[in-house]
């Protein structure tokens, strides 16, 4: 298709695609409040840029938003802006971000999501998902009015700004479609949808295989006779993901289709700026980038993080393996704006990208910084040894163990059968931690200042109830893979036994 053939062209020459990105978004807002006092006027190449806008977060931001959301207008773009992202990070101002969201955003935002699958296509020669219902799991596409501007989520807009060609091919529709209680909304869907051709589910990964039971359920209360998903959904081949890293989920979800025949397209995509890459094959490690749509991207090694002009690498400039933390320029007025996210990157040719953690969702007690994805590579691990299947898991850390200086880690998981040999799932979790983290490793060695991990088994159904007594029930809200010490305690009252 010519769109993949673009892409590809894009991909094979990133200093022209993303200059072209920068350069583009720089012009528009040239003549904004902070394009002004940042000379946008006179870049003209990447290093101008560099040298004149610093590097900042949300609270950075926050005067200019703020202002925004107050109906003043050419401040970030030239323009007033209507909608702005209740995105589901924080900020150290408080709990919520609130972001902007421009129509030309949107209109990237689309245009990328319908890469994904034009790449879908031409890899897999799969078209009949087209000719049947895709699933949407996302939460209410509710618009509140906040002054003169509407407060939103950008899935929930995107959903509610689908062209009208397509949106009866999407469902749910009636009241599934605007409950909250996402608990509730998943049951809706799977009373009101059994006898639809679903071919496609879109949602935050983590939500699909908690679909495919409340379905099987479903099936079961009403006398139908459904081993697996396949029973219920037979052309269901497409599960379009994102949010959290599909790796350990992959093996729920495959016993819930009863089938090993679908594809799983993951997403990195973010409030900020829309989809930055997807799965092209699954077969291979990272997402492949999408360079041309609206995002302009640097990378800031870790240990650069805190100095007063850290190095920042553009996209053509990276190094494979080094961990990042991600900045993105976006043409809804965020410009070098650190994300908060950590990646790294495994190919350059193609360039695939690859989630690593978040900066303020680190396992730290000697400076080992353990990011969330060494946690699920350590679980993963243990999983390839035993025959456990999770409905989720946690990982958290005690300080000062008996009275020492030395710490440990917590896994909490809630698994869907016993475990047969608990010592030996954690010793097996414990040698994908010394795996995956370089210092982990060397601290645990002869116990040196991290002693063994200590397995916390849930009980059944104790995800759930964890999720509604945190208040953990929007679409965007995943089930937590590193906690801290409220968490944990919470997360202790659902221990098994």
């Amino acid at each position: 298709m010519y769109r993949v053939r673009r892409w590809d062209r894009a991909l094979s020459d990133l200093e022209r695609s993303q200059t072209t990105q920068l350069l583009e978004i720089v012009r528009h807002a040239s003549g904004t409040a902070f394009g002004k006092r940042h000379g946008f006027k006179d870049v003209q190449r990447y290093e101008d840029w560099r040298s004149k806008v610093p590097v900042g977060d949300y609270d950075s931001f926050h005067p200019y938003i703020a202002r925004m959301m107050e109906g003043e207008r050419d401040l970030l773009v030239p323009e007033f802006v209507k909608h702005f992202g209740n995105s589901s990070g924080s900020s150290n101002r408080g709990k919520q971000k609130f972001l902007p969201i421009t129509e030309r955003q949107l209109r990237h935002q689309r245009a990328a999501a319908g890469d994904t699958l034009f790449r879908y296509l031409v890899n897999h020669g799969v078209t009949d998902f087209t000719s049947g219902y895709t699933m949407g799991l996302f939460p209410p596409t509710t618009m509140k009015e906040q002054g003169p501007v509407t407060v939103t989520n950008n899935p929930a807009l995107m959903f509610a700004t689908l062209p009208l060609a397509a949106r009866p091919m999407y469902l749910p529709n009636g009241p599934a479609k605007v409950e909250s209680d996402y608990d509730r909304k998943l049951e809706m869907i799977a009373d009101q949808y059994l006898d639809h051709d679903v071919r496609a589910v879109s949602g935050t990964t983590c939500w699909f295989s908690l679909l495919f039971d409340k379905l099987l359920d479903a099936a079961r209360r009403k006398g139908r006779k459904a081993e697996a998903v396949r029973d219920i959904w037979p052309n269901l081949r497409l599960l379009l993901g994102g949010g959290v890293s599909a790796a350990p989920y992959l093996p729920v979800i495959e016993a819930r289709l009863g089938t090993s025949d679908f594809a799983l397209i993951d997403t990195y995509n973010a409030t900020e700026g829309g989809i930055y890459a997807c799965t092209d094959r699954p077969s291979d490690r990272g997402m492949v980038m999408l360079p041309d749509r609206g995002v302009f991207f640097e990378f800031v090694p870790l240990e650069e993080r805190g100095k007063p002009d850290p190095k920042r690498v553009p996209l053509w400039g990276l190094e494979l393996d080094q961990l990042y933390s991600i900045v993105v320029t976006t043409s809804s007025g965020l410009y070098a704006y650190e994300l908060g996210d950590i990646v790294r990157f495994v190919s350059t040719k193609p360039v695939r990208i690859e989630f690593a953690g978040r900066l303020a969702g680190c396992l730290s007690t000697t400076q080992e910084l353990t990011t969330h994805v060494e946690i699920e590579s350590a679980v993963r691990h243990a999983l390839n040894r035993f025959a456990v299947t999770p409905v989720d898991f946690a990982a958290g850390a005690d300080v000062g163990v008996d009275g020492s200086s030395k710490s440990r880690y917590l896994l909490f998981i809630e698994p869907k059968e016993p475990i047969g040999d608990e010592e030996g799932f954690l010793r097996a979790f414990d040698e994908g931690l010394c795996e995956a983290n370089r210092v982990y490793r060397e601290h645990r060695s002869k116990d040196a200042a991290i002693l063994p991990p200590k397995l916390i088994v849930l009980e059944p159904g104790a995800v759930a109830r964890f999720m509604q007594a945190s208040g953990r029930t929007s679409v965007q809200t995943k089930f937590p893979r590193i906690v801290d010490d409220d968490t944990k305690a919470l997360l202790l009252s659902f221990r098994a036994g």
